[in-house]
């Protein structure tokens, strides 16, 4: 408890980090538009300050005082008598304008740059962005987006979105979980690189748009030729043939997903998940040990011998075990979680004595 309560403390100090480079990032804007005022008060004061040393006439002025006069000028504040020369004259009633000109501005400009800000906006997320390193870029944020988003945060993943609609009942949750979410679309010019997608190490393209996630992903790929991309596509012909033709690491189509799990659970009530690996189908299924079974009294370490079966938990009295010890002997009530082709689950039926499993 006390790893866990010290690592959600460096967790929140990082995060904290992360928001104060995302400030310094979000102001270079107002900055940069203040800056060429700033340049010109310091010019008039370097300006001043040698005037003053040159054309002062009622007493000598080191260079040094003559700057800080100049300084003081700005805040209306004067040292020395008016003097007689034009060009100081002309300093005595510009600078204190200008000075305030400058000041005005700048307080306007950044109390209203942070003042205004607003935490879903292109600028603020662009400057979250650019704070990250080694990051996930989803876009899409529909159901699929919304799934892969909830596993990327348990995965511990700095995740930056993009989303098209505004107004996706979506974008709550990943506020709420302090994910910064861009509105706009894959398509438009310079938007990946305001995701810093130069700097991720890999591009998930969810959206319902089957070209929108290819053409994102042929520029995720021209951003960072080696960028790690998942790509979600409704023609699984299509996404095997862009996979082997442009190298992309993943493209899949979420119906052929979906298709072997409606398929083996409709033929088998116990299975829970089922997934190919090349070509061939595993199946995970949950087992209750049954009076009649053969398999009480045998070991997880024989069975999983005999039957090329991974246990990946093991449930006894209301205490469950993950990946379970092989030595483990089984008891009436044991309930089990497997991993296995599905003609070697059909043993494990007949072994457990299961009288209709479908």
């Amino acid at each position: 408890m006390q790893f866990l309560g010290a690592a959600g403390k460096l967790e929140s100090m990082s995060q904290r980090m992360r928001r104060i480079r995302a400030n310094l990032i979000y102001l270079r804007q107002p900055l940069r538009k203040f800056l060429p005022l700033l340049a010109a008060l310091i010019v008039l004061l370097i300006a001043g300050s040698f005037a003053f040393h040159h054309l002062y006439e009622k007493e000598p002025l080191g260079y040094l005082r003559a700057l800080y006069i100049t300084y003081c000028l700005v805040f209306m504040e004067h040292l020395i008598e008016f003097p007689d020369h034009w060009l100081l004259q002309a300093f005595y009633f510009l600078l204190p304008a200008l000075g305030l000109v400058v000041i005005l501005d700048g307080f306007v400009r950044f109390g209203y740059h942070l003042l205004r800000r607003d935490e879903s906006g292109h600028e603020w997320v662009c400057a979250m962005a650019k704070t990250y390193s080694g990051h996930v870029v989803l876009c899409g944020l529909g159901r699929v987006g919304r799934r892969t988003l909830e596993q990327l945060i348990a995965l511990g993943e700095d995740v930056v979105v993009l989303e098209k609609n505004p107004d996706n009942i979506n974008i709550t949750f990943a506020e709420r979980n302090d994910i910064a979410v861009m509105i706009g679309s894959g398509r438009e010019e310079g938007i990946l690189d305001d995701l810093n997608v130069a700097e991720a190490k890999s591009i998930i393209c969810a959206t319902d748009d089957d070209l929108v996630n290819l053409e994102t992903a042929l520029d995720a790929r021209k951003a960072k030729p080696g960028i790690r991309v998942v790509l979600r596509m409704f023609d699984q012909e299509m996404a095997s043939k862009v996979r082997d033709a442009i190298g992309i690491s993943l493209a899949f189509s979420t119906a052929a997903q979906a298709a072997p799990l409606f398929a083996t659970s409709s033929s088998d009530r116990s299975i829970v998940n089922s997934f190919y690996v090349g070509e061939q189908l595993l199946v995970v299924a949950k087992l209750l040990v049954n009076p009649e079974s053969q398999l009480i009294g045998r070991s997880i370490r024989e069975i999983s011998g005999d039957s090329h079966v991974f246990f990946l938990s093991h449930e006894r009295a209301g205490v469950e075990n993950r990946f379970p010890d092989g030595n483990v002997d089984f008891m009436l009530g044991d309930e089990l979680v497997v991993q296995t082709e599905s003609a070697t689950l059909k043993v494990l039926h007949e072994l457990n004595k299961d009288e209709r499993p479908y």
